[in-house]
């Protein structure tokens, strides 16, 4: 009887062991399913909302450093720069941050050369503009356009080859007296001859200039615009998250400057104690 009773209680617990063992394999089935949700959720949605919300923060930071900038190069005439680029991107496929820096850099050499910063403002908007517009007629990228445009300033023309544009100090000469200005190029002030080769551009690009306007429509305008476009509501994110950034980087910094203040002795002990942390792991 004894050895019966045994025999029922030991099938018993066998019994109850099964089902504890099954039951466990269904909690680990369901564990592995959640985690696996859990990769998928941090993949499709956590790493994209982070990495969306970096580049906003990162797009707002640029538009604020343009802001500054156009302020500097336009002083009292910078509010006819901000105005022409809240438009930019409708008129010339330009986001209003880059129309605001492009502008900026412009305004920056053009004043350097010693033109007043209301001429400044009034070239350097038409300039985002044509190259705008030169992006669109050439098919080629807006900095493309802007770098070959900075000849202007510079005097350099091999970039501007690059558009169909030849500017040789012959060609300018005979351009000059063409409109009726006699005096010696290579004697002209720096202010002089940034007007002159401005005014000779303009007239070289006559057949690009509106040509965005005119093919807004078109695939290649189109896909511009909602590139362009795309970086202008992100940096309307961006300005969201602007102040609540820059109070986590300011924390973060005083942190950096907190341990760089620390005695060797106390860096030695954090080190001794972050290799006991990282040991740890491989050692369990």
């Amino acid at each position: 009887n004894v050895s019966r009773e045994l025999q029922i209680q030991q099938s018993q617990w066998t019994q109850l062991g099964d089902k504890v063992t099954a039951a466990g394999t269904k909690i680990t089935a369901v564990g592995d399913k959640i985690t696996t949700v859990g990769k998928t959720l941090t993949t499709a949605i956590t790493a994209p909302l982070i990495a969306a919300g970096v580049a906003s923060f990162k797009f707002a930071s640029d538009m604020d450093e343009s802001i500054n900038k156009v302020d500097v190069a336009f002083q009292d005439s910078a509010d006819v720069v901000k105005e022409f680029a809240q438009t930019a991107l409708t008129s010339f496929g330009i986001s209003e941050g880059e129309a605001l820096d492009a502008a900026a850099t412009f305004g920056d050499m053009a004043t350097s050369m010693g033109l007043s910063t209301e001429a400044a403002a009034e070239m350097a908007a038409a300039l985002v503009g044509l190259s705008g517009d030169l992006a669109s007629f050439k098919n080629i990228g807006i900095e493309e356009a802007n770098t070959a445009l900075k000849g202007i300033f510079t005097g350099e023309t091999e970039s501007l080859k690059t558009l169909g544009i030849v500017m040789t100090e012959t060609q300018l000469a005979a351009y000059a007296l063409e409109k009726g200005i006699t005096d010696n190029v290579s004697a002209m002030s720096q202010a002089e001859k940034v007007m002159l080769r401005y005014q000779f551009i303009l007239d070289a690009t006559k057949n690009a200039q509106g040509d965005f306007a005119r093919t807004s429509g078109g695939a290649a305008n189109q896909m511009r615009i909602f590139t362009e476009g795309a970086k202008e509501l992100a940096t309307s994110f961006g300005q969201i998250l602007l102040p609540i950034g820059t109070k986590a980087i300011t924390k973060l910094n005083e942190l950096v400057k907190g341990f760089n203040n620390l005695s060797d002795e106390q860096k030695e002990n954090i080190l001794r104690w972050a290799g006991i942390a990282a040991a740890i792991g491989p050692v369990t």
